[in-house]
Protein backbone atom coordinates (compact mmCIF):
# COMPACT_ATOMS: atom_id res chain seq x y z
CA UNK A 1 0.00 0.00 0.00
CA UNK A 2 1.25 3.31 -1.22
CA UNK A 3 1.49 6.66 0.81
CA UNK A 4 -0.08 9.48 -0.63
CA UNK A 5 -0.40 13.50 0.43
CA UNK A 6 -3.17 15.05 -0.30
CA UNK A 7 -3.78 18.97 -0.76
CA UNK A 8 -6.82 21.00 -0.51
CA UNK A 9 -7.58 24.65 -2.21
CA UNK A 10 -10.34 26.44 -0.97
CA UNK A 11 -13.07 27.92 -2.36
CA UNK A 12 -16.72 28.73 -0.64
CA UNK A 13 -18.29 26.23 0.64
CA UNK A 14 -15.90 23.77 -1.51
CA UNK A 15 -12.13 22.66 -2.15
CA UNK A 16 -9.87 21.48 -5.00
CA UNK A 17 -7.95 18.41 -4.11
CA UNK A 18 -5.02 16.08 -5.56
CA UNK A 19 -3.53 13.23 -4.09
CA UNK A 20 0.11 12.66 -5.22
CA UNK A 21 2.11 9.31 -4.16
CA UNK A 22 4.62 10.44 -1.26
CA UNK A 23 7.60 8.20 -2.22
CA UNK A 24 8.35 9.54 -6.00
CA UNK A 25 11.09 11.69 -7.66
CA UNK A 26 8.57 13.58 -9.76
CA UNK A 27 4.81 14.26 -8.41
CA UNK A 28 2.59 11.65 -9.54
CA UNK A 29 -0.98 12.81 -9.03
CA UNK A 30 -3.58 9.61 -8.66
CA UNK A 31 -6.60 11.49 -7.49
CA UNK A 32 -7.70 15.13 -8.21
CA UNK A 33 -11.27 15.92 -7.66
CA UNK A 34 -13.19 19.02 -6.31
CA UNK A 35 -14.89 18.01 -2.84
CA UNK A 36 -18.28 20.08 -1.91
CA UNK A 37 -17.72 21.02 1.77
CA UNK A 38 -21.13 22.40 2.18
CA UNK A 39 -24.06 19.71 2.16
CA UNK A 40 -27.01 22.59 2.80
CA UNK A 41 -28.27 24.88 1.17
CA UNK A 42 -28.57 27.10 3.96
CA UNK A 43 -27.01 30.30 3.28
CA UNK A 44 -26.14 30.60 7.13
CA UNK A 45 -23.91 27.12 6.27
CA UNK A 46 -22.70 27.63 2.85
CA UNK A 47 -21.98 31.29 3.69
CA UNK A 48 -22.15 32.62 7.00
CA UNK A 49 -19.71 35.85 6.75
CA UNK A 50 -21.91 37.49 4.26
CA UNK A 51 -25.66 36.50 6.08
CA UNK A 52 -23.81 38.45 9.14
CA UNK A 53 -22.58 41.23 7.01
CA UNK A 54 -25.69 41.34 4.75
CA UNK A 55 -24.61 40.27 1.82
CA UNK A 56 -26.60 37.73 -0.77
CA UNK A 57 -24.37 38.09 -3.26
CA UNK A 58 -23.58 41.81 -4.50
CA UNK A 59 -26.92 42.59 -3.07
CA UNK A 60 -26.96 44.53 0.18
CA UNK A 61 -29.48 42.96 2.43
CA UNK A 62 -30.82 43.49 6.03
CA UNK A 63 -28.39 42.01 8.61
CA UNK A 64 -29.57 39.93 11.11
CA UNK A 65 -29.82 40.81 14.72
CA UNK A 66 -27.16 38.23 15.91
CA UNK A 67 -24.56 38.08 13.73
CA UNK A 68 -21.67 36.59 16.06
CA UNK A 69 -24.32 33.82 16.42
CA UNK A 70 -24.89 33.38 12.72
CA UNK A 71 -21.68 33.11 12.63
CA UNK A 72 -20.63 30.37 15.09
CA UNK A 73 -23.20 28.45 13.82
CA UNK A 74 -22.55 28.31 10.42
CA UNK A 75 -19.12 27.35 11.26
CA UNK A 76 -20.08 24.76 13.40
CA UNK A 77 -21.79 23.25 10.42
CA UNK A 78 -19.57 23.46 8.43
CA UNK A 79 -17.32 21.51 10.45
CA UNK A 80 -19.62 19.06 10.49
CA UNK A 81 -19.95 18.80 6.83
CA UNK A 82 -16.19 18.57 6.10
CA UNK A 83 -15.86 15.95 8.19
CA UNK A 84 -18.40 13.99 6.63
CA UNK A 85 -16.72 14.64 3.03
CA UNK A 86 -13.53 13.91 3.79
CA UNK A 87 -14.06 10.83 5.88
CA UNK A 88 -15.97 9.63 2.01
CA UNK A 89 -12.61 10.71 0.72
CA UNK A 90 -10.29 8.95 2.78
CA UNK A 91 -12.53 5.48 1.92
CA UNK A 92 -12.29 6.63 -1.59
CA UNK A 93 -8.30 6.68 -1.26
CA UNK A 94 -8.40 3.51 0.96
CA UNK A 95 -10.58 1.65 -2.06
CA UNK A 96 -7.75 2.55 -4.37
CA UNK A 97 -5.03 0.16 -1.80
CA UNK A 98 -3.72 3.53 -0.86
CA UNK A 99 -2.83 5.15 2.80
CA UNK A 100 -3.52 8.62 3.26
CA UNK A 101 -0.49 10.18 5.48
CA UNK A 102 -0.12 13.49 5.28
CA UNK A 103 -2.31 16.50 4.00
CA UNK A 104 -1.69 20.07 2.97
CA UNK A 105 -3.76 23.31 2.71
CA UNK A 106 -3.07 26.00 0.50
CA UNK A 107 -3.18 29.64 1.87
CA UNK A 108 -2.50 33.22 0.82
CA UNK A 109 -5.41 34.96 -0.68
CA UNK A 110 -5.16 38.01 1.75
CA UNK A 111 -4.97 39.02 4.95
CA UNK A 112 -7.75 38.99 7.34
CA UNK A 113 -8.26 41.67 9.98
CA UNK A 114 -9.03 40.72 13.41
CA UNK A 115 -12.46 42.87 14.48
CA UNK A 116 -15.22 41.42 13.28
CA UNK A 117 -16.95 44.29 12.62
CA UNK A 118 -14.86 45.73 10.11
CA UNK A 119 -14.79 42.88 8.63
CA UNK A 120 -18.26 42.41 8.29
CA UNK A 121 -17.92 46.51 6.71
CA UNK A 122 -15.85 45.19 3.82
CA UNK A 123 -17.10 42.78 1.39
CA UNK A 124 -13.45 41.78 0.15
CA UNK A 125 -12.76 40.98 4.25
CA UNK A 126 -15.84 38.66 3.82
CA UNK A 127 -14.55 36.46 1.08
CA UNK A 128 -11.79 36.30 2.79
CA UNK A 129 -13.42 35.00 6.22
CA UNK A 130 -15.28 32.77 4.10
CA UNK A 131 -12.18 31.46 2.45
CA UNK A 132 -10.55 31.19 5.89
CA UNK A 133 -13.73 29.20 7.49
CA UNK A 134 -13.36 26.48 5.06
CA UNK A 135 -9.62 25.97 5.71
CA UNK A 136 -10.13 25.94 9.11
CA UNK A 137 -13.09 23.52 8.60
CA UNK A 138 -10.58 21.62 6.38
CA UNK A 139 -8.19 21.40 8.80
CA UNK A 140 -10.54 20.40 11.58
CA UNK A 141 -12.30 17.27 9.37
CA UNK A 142 -8.27 16.34 8.86
CA UNK A 143 -7.27 16.46 12.57
CA UNK A 144 -10.00 14.23 13.23
CA UNK A 145 -8.49 11.27 10.87
CA UNK A 146 -5.72 11.67 12.69
CA UNK A 147 -3.77 13.00 9.81
CA UNK A 148 -0.84 15.80 9.61
CA UNK A 149 -1.69 18.43 8.10
CA UNK A 150 0.87 21.91 7.24
CA UNK A 151 -0.44 25.19 5.31
CA UNK A 152 1.71 26.29 2.43
CA UNK A 153 1.57 29.47 1.18
CA UNK A 154 0.41 28.80 -2.72
CA UNK A 155 1.95 32.03 -4.10
CA UNK A 156 5.73 30.19 -3.47
CA UNK A 157 4.35 26.81 -4.89
CA UNK A 158 5.71 27.74 -8.34
CA UNK A 159 9.21 29.10 -7.24
CA UNK A 160 9.94 26.57 -4.89
CA UNK A 161 9.40 23.90 -7.39
CA UNK A 162 11.69 25.71 -10.28
CA UNK A 163 14.12 25.64 -7.77
CA UNK A 164 13.34 21.58 -6.95
CA UNK A 165 13.54 21.63 -10.65
CA UNK A 166 16.10 24.07 -11.71
CA UNK A 167 14.11 25.28 -14.08
CA UNK A 168 11.61 28.37 -14.36
CA UNK A 169 7.77 28.08 -12.94
CA UNK A 170 6.47 28.03 -16.37
CA UNK A 171 8.51 24.93 -17.11
CA UNK A 172 7.25 23.61 -13.70
CA UNK A 173 3.55 24.22 -14.74
CA UNK A 174 4.41 22.79 -18.32
CA UNK A 175 6.03 19.66 -16.69
CA UNK A 176 2.82 19.16 -14.51
CA UNK A 177 0.64 19.03 -17.93
CA UNK A 178 2.01 15.81 -18.71
CA UNK A 179 1.35 14.35 -15.14
CA UNK A 180 -2.68 14.71 -15.18
CA UNK A 181 -4.25 11.41 -13.21
CA UNK A 182 -6.52 9.54 -15.79
CA UNK A 183 -9.18 9.94 -13.28
CA UNK A 184 -9.24 13.60 -13.46
CA UNK A 185 -12.29 15.37 -14.79
CA UNK A 186 -10.21 18.86 -14.54
CA UNK A 187 -6.47 19.48 -14.54
CA UNK A 188 -6.44 23.41 -14.96
CA UNK A 189 -3.59 25.45 -13.55
CA UNK A 190 -5.34 25.65 -10.18
CA UNK A 191 -5.07 21.71 -9.81
CA UNK A 192 -1.55 21.39 -11.18
CA UNK A 193 -0.91 23.91 -8.29
CA UNK A 194 -2.24 21.87 -5.97
CA UNK A 195 -0.68 18.98 -6.78
CA UNK A 196 2.73 20.72 -6.66
CA UNK A 197 1.47 21.82 -3.49
CA UNK A 198 1.23 18.53 -1.70
CA UNK A 199 4.28 16.76 -3.47
CA UNK A 200 6.43 19.95 -2.11
CA UNK A 201 5.40 18.89 1.56
CA UNK A 202 5.39 15.26 1.38
CA UNK A 203 7.95 14.65 3.50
Amino acid sequence: MEAVCVAFKAHQGWVNSVAVLIKSDAPRPVLARRIDLIDSADRSVAEPYHVAGGWDGLTRVPRPTDPVDVIAAGRRQQVASARRALRKMATTIENLDLQWVRAVVLTGRGALGDDLENILRSHAQIHIAEGEAIRDATRTAIAALDIRCIDQDEKNILAAAAREWRCSPAACDERMKAARPATASSWRKEERLVALGAWLNRG
